[in-house]
């Protein structure tokens, strides 16, 4: 019977109940871990009350400026890059705060992020 019979009430056979998942009984209780929602929520607030306020509270508080949370922000994106010299890992840190100073898209994330401009960078970075 070709391409007529799509759409007119055939389909797959009924599975035994519909939505029992493998034929599983459904008994009503949701699936619960116990425990694991209490110390999944607590441990991160416990863990940004340790560390202290974050750089992005420290500059909105007055206690760093721009420049020194640039600073630091570079520092945490190169944390991770080992094994280069210290003159390599200066070159790169050096592109990236000018790249934040003088990218338009970059200056607007640096400005959304913080309320403030991006510091220019040094002369001799320029």
């Amino acid at each position: 019977m070709g391409i007529d019979r799509i759409g007119k009430g055939g389909g797959l056979p009924p599975t035994q109940g519909a939505g029992d998942v493998g034929g599983a009984e459904r008994t009503g209780r949701t699936f619960q871990v116990e425990g694991g929602a209490k110390a999944q929520s607590k441990a991160p607030v416990d863990a940004a009350q340790a560390a202290g306020p974050s750089l992005l509270e420290q500059l909105r508080a007055g206690q760093i400026d721009a420049a020194t949370y640039m600073d630091k922000k570079v520092d945490e994106a190169t944390s991770g890059l080992r094994g280069l010299s210290s003159s390599e890992l200066d070159s790169i840190k050096s592109v990236l705060r000018s790249q934040m100073a003088t990218d338009p898209q970059l200056r607007d994330l640096f400005q959304q992020a913080t309320g403030q401009h991006p510091p220019a960078p040094p002369e001799d970075e320029g």
